[in-house]
């Protein structure tokens, strides 16, 4: 069909194999959506299956910012509003996940903020933004606008005792995102259950650091070693 962006969602079916692969599995929950590039509305991966089953541009399906179904076959998860509403908040960004990997999750319990550790927060562009009007699924409008406002201007939030929100320019970066975000969490976690006193890079060093680690030629490299990766884990 040619109103299927096909490519694009070849590249967001690795972006789904991919993050199960670095610790965001979790049975058949987890999402990943891509922004029409006509401008029709969001693709969003069908519920029912997990993100390491994403097999092609079949197991998307196409709602518009309402969530009516458009193209496609398959459940639609219940927080499509996740994706409808940041998407129409942010036109900067085409591609929006979330996922409940083991060590952000329980990071978002904590009242403490995610600090540039390692070059993994760094990356993420501090601070994360935090959500936490309410641990249950965000399955209204109204509740992904809220989701929205806390994400801000920014590419990750961390969901109060329930997962994470990640969202990219480009499907290789919301993905990194995520990935990192998980990294970042457990690094801090483990320095915590150390009970050693630690430090973090500066304030005043970070946008400087993030240009150094985080650059356009970087993603496209850190990218390519994901794919690299994947399918050395398949063969």
């Amino acid at each position: 069909m040619t109103d299927i962006p096909h490519n694009d969602l070849l590249e967001t079916t690795t972006a789904c194999r991919i993050l199960h692969m670095e610790g965001h599995a979790d049975m058949t929950l987890g999402h990943l959506s891509l922004r029409d590039p006509t401008g029709r509305g969001v693709w969003i991966k069908r519920s029912g299956i997990g993100l390491g089953e994403v097999m092609g541009p079949e197991d998307f399906v196409l709602v518009d910012f309402d969530g009516h179904r458009l193209v496609g076959e398959g459940r639609l998860h219940k927080e499509w509003p996740i994706h409808t509403e940041i998407l129409r908040a942010r036109p900067d960004l085409c591609a929006v996940g979330h996922s409940h990997p083991f060590h952000a999750t329980v990071f978002s319990a904590l009242d403490v903020e995610l600090q540039a550790v390692t070059n993994e927060a760094v990356s993420l562009g501090l601070p994360v933004g935090r959500f936490d009007e309410t641990t249950g699924l965000i399955d209204t409008p109204a509740l992904g606008a809220s989701l929205a406002r806390s994400l801000g201007s920014g590419s990750t939030v961390l969901m109060r005792n329930h997962g994470v929100l990640f969202a990219g320019s480009s499907i290789a970066e919301a993905a990194l995102k995520g990935i990192f975000l998980e990294g970042a969490c457990r690094v801090q976690m483990e320095l915590i259950s150390t009970q050693l006193p630690y430090k973090a890079t500066p304030q005043s060093e970070l946008a400087k650091k993030k240009d150094q680690v985080f650059d356009v030629g970087l993603i496209e490299v850190y990218w390519a070693f994901y794919k690299r990766k994947l399918e050395a884990a398949r063969a």
